[in-house]
C-alpha cells in the first residue's frame, strides 16, 4: 500500500491525547484542514503486517496513517508499534489484529479527538495525560468502547466480538449499552455484545490453564479446560472460543508433520504465556 502523505506531527499527537472509548462525539467547531495535522506513524514492525490508505501494501517503518479509513492489519505471529502524533501516545498491535482510524481531528480550542476502531485482536496503548480537557482518545469495538485521558491500558476483541478492557496504570473507562465502568490499574472489565460492561476484577497475570482433558487422535488435537474469561486463547495460529465461564472445548485439526501443538494464552494487556503439548509418540 502506498505511503500516506507525511503530516504535521503535533496535531496528530493532540488528537491521540484526547480519548474516550465508545463515547459519542458531540458536533464541535473544527479547525480548517484538520486531518492534515494528525497522524499515526509506524515505528517498528515484525512479520506480515499490512497498511491500507486507499491502497494496500506491506507495512514499512516510517509509514503514516493520516485519515479516516486508514488502518493496519497484523497476521499470525506478526506485530507492529505505532506512535500517535508527536509521541503523545503509542500503541503496540499484537498478532491477528485489525485497527482502523475513524476520526483524527482538531477542535477550535486546540483539543484533539482520536477515534480508532479495533474490530478484532489485541492492542496496548500508552497515553500521556492530556492538557486540554476537551481532548479525547476513543477506542470502538463491535461490542463496546474504552476511554482514557492518560494511562497504560490494553484492549482485546475475540472472534465473537467480546471486548476486554484492562488497565496497567491509571484508569480507563469501559462502556457499553449506555453504561460506563471505571477500570483501575490491574483490573479488567468485559463487554459482551449487547450487554453492559461487567464489574471489574483483577486481571489475570498468571495466564494458566486448568485442564479438564486433552488427547491426540489421528487427525486432530482435542482439548478442554478453563482459563480467565477475559483471555484470548490460541492453538497454533487458530483462535479457540472461551465462554463466559472461561470454559473451552475444541478439536483442532493438525498437520502430522507438525512436531508440537502450541497453546498460547493472552490477556487484554498483551501479556502472553505459551503452553506446549507434544503429539503422541514424540
Amino acid at each position: 500500500m502506498a505511503k500516506a502523505t507525511r503530516l504535521n506531527r503535533r496535531a496528530f499527537g493532540a488528537l491521540m491525547a484526547a480519548t474516550s472509548l465508545g463515547a459519542v462525539l458531540k458536533p464541535q467547531k473544527l479547525l480548517g484542514n484538520t486531518y492534515s495535522r494528525r497522524w499515526l506513524r509506524v515505528q517498528r514492525v515484525s512479520g506480515d503486517v499490512t497498511t491500507f490508505t486507499g491502497q494496500t501494501n506491506r507495512t514499512r517503518v516510517g509509514d503514516y496513517l493520516t485519515a479516516t479509513g486508514h488502518g493496519i492489519i497484523t497476521s499470525s505471529r506478526s506485530t507492529a508499534h505505532l506512535t500517535i502524533d508527536d509521541g503523545i501516545a503509542s500503541v503496540s498491535v499484537a498478532q491477528n489484529t485489525h485497527m482502523t482510524i475513524q476520526q483524527l481531528s482538531v477542535l477550535g480550542d486546540g483539543a484533539r479527538i482520536t477515534v480508532l476502531d479495533v474490530s478484532q485482536g489485541q492492542a496496548r496503548f500508552q497515553v500521556r495525560r492530556f492538557t486540554n480537557p476537551n481532548s479525547r482518545l476513543e477506542l470502538r469495538t463491535p461490542s463496546g468502547v474504552a476511554a482514557v485521558r492518560g494511562t497504560v491500558f490494553g484492549i482485546s476483541v475475540n472472534q465473537q466480538g467480546q471486548t476486554n478492557v484492562a488497565a496497567l496504570e491509571g484508569q480507563v473507562e469501559a462502556g457499553g449499552q449506555g453504561v460506563r465502568v471505571p477500570v483501575n490499574a490491574n483490573q479488567v472489565s468485559i463487554v459482551y455484545p449487547g450487554a453492559a460492561p461487567t464489574q471489574t476484577r483483577e486481571v489475570d497475570r498468571e495466564l494458566d490453564i486448568q485442564w479438564q482433558g486433552y488427547e491426540w487422535s489421528n487427525e486432530a488435537f482435542y482439548m478442554a479446560g478453563y482459563t480467565d474469561a477475559a483471555n484470548l486463547l490460541w492453538v497454533n495460529d487458530q483462535e479457540v472460543s472461551v465462554n463466559r465461564a472461561g470454559y473451552f472445548e475444541q478439536s483442532i485439526p493438525f498437520d502430522r508433520q507438525r512436531r508440537l501443538v502450541s497453546i498460547t494464552v493472552q490477556n487484554p494487556l498483551g501479556e502472553t504465556r505459551t503452553h506446549k503439548a507434544f503429539p503422541r509418540g514424540e
